[in-house]
């Protein structure tokens, strides 16, 4: 019997969790650090009024002791990302490397065996595996398959972690910059010592100026209430890509995961756009460069290129990307410009229109319009 299971990487390791449990997805936001809590819980997040502890299994590295870090924060990535997991009354927000989307995965397949696996994972990490299934799509050992999330802590521990620290969430409502100072306002352990103070050190202290306010960016944007001004059905989710230092956004419904591309198969007398055939868990997948279609330079390939499975109508794609700056980037419809008529650029028919992404411009693309262009239409023989 097959299963759905949502997959990611944790600590470069990846893994699945049945797809049942899994809320939301969202780009990593600036959190409310919470040093030395137990149950692996980094800190916290006002997700729309609600405090949303948020699990860290990269918290004192493979070894899983902390005193090996000092209990320094981790020096989190834009690409990072957080799966909300939910559970009958249980609610938690995950921090993971990399997000996979979903896949059917058979039960049969799946051991319980571990054992040879806790050498390079943390004990943290080990107690709440439950077992292993073999990937057949790629060659990075094993998926780790989680437990069911009610099966993470006994009975009353979150529940008694966020009553306890659910006034750091006030807090910062209440304040007018909607900044929490860390020093001032968080306890070291707030199970043993509430009105201790916090370590000094601050979210993320090894991102740049522009990276810290991206993370805050975020952090804001997930304060907002559900019946806040924009309405659900007035926003749109990109995903936030980078084409030779230029910004790109595409639609996160036409975007199934982010993949590495170990090795491609040129395909002959095909165009240079076209990178070459990969194996996608069994099926032949093209990968295409949408440089020359946009009117950019494209940069040298690195020698395992980023790229992204996208999928418009019956047409399923891998797009090679330089970087994947933001998985989830939310935005009102209303914000999306219209882009002024060019008629000597071919970027600007395959463009839907542009907005400001933290102060910079992004371009919104037209996968569609594109995907059935000349440009990217093989018509050689071969």
């Amino acid at each position: 019997m097959e299963t759905a299971y949502f997959l990611f990487h944790v600590n470069q390791h990846l893994s699945a969790i049945k797809a049942e449990y899994v809320a939301e997805v969202f780009a990593l936001p600036e959190l409310i650090l919470i040093p030395d809590s137990p149950l692996n819980i980094v800190g916290l997040l006002n997700l729309r009024g609600e405090v949303l502890p948020i699990l860290d299994f990269q918290v004192g590295g493979e070894s899983g002791a902390a005193s090996d870090r000092g209990d320094r924060p981790q020096p989190y990535r834009l690409t990072d990302s957080i799966i909300v997991l939910s559970q009958d009354q249980l609610k938690i927000g995950l921090v993971v490397n990399a997000v996979q989307g979903m896949r059917e995965l058979s039960s049969q397949d799946i051991t319980s065996e571990i054992a040879d696996l806790q050498a390079g994972i943390s004990p943290a990490l080990a107690k709440i595996v439950s077992g292993t299934i073999a990937d057949k799509d790629a060659n990075e050992g094993p998926i780790l398959v989680f437990n069911e999330p009610n099966a993470w802590f006994s009975g009353g521990e979150i529940q008694q972690f966020i009553s306890v620290t659910s006034f750091l969430i006030n807090d910062s409502r209440n304040d007018p910059d909607g900044r929490l100072l860390q020093s001032e306002k968080q306890p070291s352990n707030p199970l043993s010592n509430p009105g201790g103070l916090a370590s000094e050190d601050s979210f993320c202290p090894t991102a740049t100026p522009e990276e810290r306010i991206r993370f805050r960016q975020r952090a804001d944007n997930l304060k907002r209430s559900l019946d806040a001004d924009q309405p659900i059905e007035g926003t749109k989710t990109l995903v936030v890509i980078t084409l030779n230092d230029q910004l790109f956004g595409i639609d996160s419904q036409n975007v199934r995961e982010f993949i590495t591309i170990r090795q491609a198969t040129p395909i002959p007398c095909c165009p240079t756009h076209i990178i070459g055939n990969i194996n996608f868990r069994g099926e032949i997948l093209t990968v295409v460069d949408i440089c020359k279609s946009l009117n950019i330079s494209p940069k040298d390939l690195s020698r395992t290129p980023k790229a992204i499975v996208v999928e418009c109508g019956d047409m399923i794609v891998g797009v090679v990307v330089e970087e994947i700056l933001d998985a989830m980037f939310s935005i009102n419809e209303h914000d999306i410009k219209e882009i002024s008529d060019t008629p000597t650029s071919m970027l600007n028919k395959y463009i839907q229109g542009t907005a400001l992404y933290n102060s910079q411009m992004i371009h919104i693309l037209d996968l569609e319009t594109l995907f059935i262009s000349d440009e990217l239409v093989v018509n050689e023989m071969v």
